[in-house]
């Protein structure tokens, strides 16, 4: 079953004092696809100052999917409990107020319902919980409703009646009904879990790609098509098992260790052309990824998953998109993902991004894709969207942005004296 996103919020959440939302949802064009009545897009950009809150929109979708994931399995005598509160710090007011989540999504195959779940928590407990789905005639159907330790459920979780006084307080009530086989929330937590967070440079880490490489000869061809679409020089590559040796530092409470490791490891290996006098290639020679230019290590380490969102139809969220990128190549990933042909089943792309060169491209993106983020003299981050801004369709998004139009810029004081 494949998800499709239409809104997330989040509140109290870091630089989030106040209920943010991002929506997929827009009018019929060129950039959606219709899913269960809804027309959402295809790709959509965040930007905003440093510090201002883009990768936390990003952060409090991946803490809510973890969670998801993982909170039934969290140890009864485990003394952190790892919920994922993580307040807004500068207001007393929000200092006993939950930190919330909700998610509204459509489900292929699924009687044209869309669903919308949600929930609450504090360091310690859930606070709520409910999943509702609703029909085109925007009626709802709550599945399960949940306050503290109290829990009502409907007809699809009757099997789960037993559970409602067992429901661990630390752990949400749709993670537990998975773990205890309950076929809808199974196929829940199964959809978030295809959902993907990709984190800013220094996590986007490559070994998702090369395990792709390595196994799959399909997905090894279309990895060197992008590449060699991309103007990297790359005519091949092939992976190879290299011994390693290094170290792995612990750190059990505060008590660190260094454990050394060794094993081996595959390393991917890139083809480039060698040219004689003539300017006529005649062989090749071989650079260990490590070896390449960080632009192609970036570009090479979000392929893998782009590829695979790609292919299944996925949500993929991109921090710091155009990190280490020329802005053609920012370009040219999405427009992967806003054409029919290499984008048949849909997949949607969400990224924060300072490449303003997007913006430019007035005629080939509408409003509904570009959002903002600022924090005012508080330290209260707010989103916004440019389909707020009432703009003639001449518009040149990007030079207005610059000039401070829509907010959403750092003010920078002047160096000289």
């Amino acid at each position: 079953m494949k998800i499709s996103l239409v809104e997330f919020s989040v509140e109290n959440f870091k630089a989030f004092k106040n209920k943010a939302t991002f929506s997929m949802v827009a009018r019929k064009n060129d950039h959606t696809f219709e899913s269960n009545g809804e027309n959402l897009l295809k790709t959509s950009f965040i930007y905003g100052p440093n510090a201002s809150g883009k990768t936390s929109i990003l952060e409090a979708f991946g803490a809510m999917k973890r969670f998801i994931l993982l909170s039934a399995n969290i140890p009864e005598n485990q003394e952190k409990k790892n919920l994922p509160y993580v307040p807004f710090l500068a207001s007393n007011q929000n200092a006993d107020k939950p930190t919330s989540f909700e998610v509204t999504f459509s489900l292929e195959n699924s009687n044209n319902n869309i669903y919308r779940y949600n929930f609450s928590c504090l360091k310690d407990h859930v606070v709520s919980e409910k999943l509702v789905s609703i029909s085109s005639a925007d009626t709802e159907k709550e599945y399960f409703s949940r306050t503290d330790q109290k829990i009502t459920v409907g007809t699809d979780f009757k099997d789960m009646e037993n559970l409602l006084g067992n429901v661990r307080k630390e752990a949400l009530f749709l993670s537990t009904s998975a773990q205890l086989n309950n076929a809808f929330a199974l196929s829940l937590v199964q959809i978030f879990n295809s959902v993907m967070v990709v984190s800013g440079i220094h996590s986007a880490s490559p070994q998702f790609t090369i395990k792709k490489f390595k196994e799959d000869p399909a997905f090894k061809e279309k990895i060197l098509f992008y590449l060699k679409k991309a103007d990297f020089c790359i005519t091949g590559g092939d992976t190879q098992e290299l011994d390693f040796q290094g170290i792995e530092v612990k750190n059990d409470s505060g008590k660190f260790s260094v454990e050394q490791k060794a094993g081996k490891d595959s390393m991917l290996f890139l083809e480039h052309p060698v040219f004689d006098a003539n300017n006529h290639s005649t062989t090749t020679f071989k650079l260990p990824l490590f070896q390449e230019s960080m632009g192609t290590q970036k570009f090479l380490s979000s392929l893998g998953p782009i590829i695979d969102a790609l292919e299944s139809g996925k949500v993929i969220f991109i921090d710091e998109f155009d990190n280490s990128l020329h802005p053609f190549l920012t370009k040219f990933i999405v427009d992967i993902f806003e054409s029919e042909e290499t984008n048949k089943y849909n997949a949607q792309l969400i990224v924060t991004t300072h490449d303003t060169s997007l913006l430019s491209y007035r005629d080939e993106f509408i409003k509904d894709q570009f959002w903002f983020t600022e924090k005012d003299k508080h330290g209260s981050a707010k989103l916004f969207s440019l389909a707020e801004f009432d703009m003639r369709n001449d518009t040149e998004y990007a030079k207005k942005y610059l000039e401070g139009r829509f907010g959403a810029l750092p003010f920078i004081g002047s160096v000289k004296k």
